[in-house]
């Protein structure tokens, strides 16, 4: 696992996928489900982040926790002159230390025709496009449906081995209007969309196989944005005997506005 892979995992696994649509359909159709994410300049979700990464030169597990925030703080037109938003992301240590400025992230509300299991392919769809370290994701379809499943990484440059993983994921929304709790604040109504679920062995049963694991999945809050996300990639090779290449990043919303 190159540094370049997770240190884009990292803020991309954290994955808070902000979601917004086109004025056109926010006014013309009302769809209230736009508001599983809302965005607006101000907006932050702050989170407690518990990250654990496997390195193979010695078979040695890392745990580090930090905290992230996520806020808009400007707008801009795009090449298409599409409005977009900037989403600054900043890190710290631990609550009460200062916060520093480590990430960037663009949002582009936009209409595009995503391929997608449901609704039928090539059916124009609300997104937001998130735009992170050369590579663009789709993570969120409106209107939102229960079982709606789209192809979030479409964009995403996967013949570039640092995202070669990301290649066919299939995005799936799940537990609409159910509750969640983050460990640290309860939320009455979310929606959670499985990214991604895919698992070859395991090398906590058998180290005599190959073994791959990942998993990514984000709730959202009503009216709030991201209130959770989960990412798991690693990588098991025999000859590596027990050894694991790969990370986690857990993420639980503590606060927000």
């Amino acid at each position: 696992m190159t540094k370049k892979s997770i240190l884009s995992i990292l803020a991309l696994a954290v994955c808070f996928t902000t979601m917004y649509s086109c004025k056109k359909t926010s006014s013309g159709t009302g769809d209230k489900t736009l508001n599983y994410f809302p965005i607006q300049l101000g907006k932050y979700v702050t989170y407690n982040v518990d990250s654990v990464t496997f390195d193979t030169a010695n078979c040695t597990q890392y745990e580090s926790r930090s905290q992230l925030k996520y806020a808009i703080t400007d707008t801009f037109r795009d090449s298409k002159n599409r409005l977009s938003y900037i989403m600054s992301v900043s890190s710290r240590p631990h609550d009460g230390a200062t916060w520093r400025a480590s990430n960037t992230i663009l949002l582009t509300p936009t209409i595009v025709p995503p391929l997608t299991t449901t609704p039928p392919p090539n059916t124009p769809t609300d997104c937001i496009l998130w735009t992170q370290g050369g590579a663009q994701f789709i993570k969120m379809e409106f209107p939102i449906v229960e079982g709606n499943t789209w192809k979030g990484n479409q964009f995403v440059p996967v013949a570039d081995a640092d995202y070669a993983f990301y290649n066919n994921w299939n995005y799936t929304y799940q537990n609409l209007y159910q509750s969640f709790n983050t460990g640290y604040m309860n939320v009455d109504n979310t929606v959670t969309v499985l990214e991604n679920n895919e698992t070859v062995f395991n090398p906590a049963l058998d180290t005599t196989q190959y073994a791959y694991r990942t998993y990514s999945k984000a709730v959202y809050g009503y009216n709030i944005g991201m209130v959770y996300k989960e990412f798991t990639h690693y990588i098991y090779h025999p000859n590596h005997e027990t050894c694991v290449s790969g990370y986690t990043v857990i993420m639980r919303a503590v606060d927000h506005n």
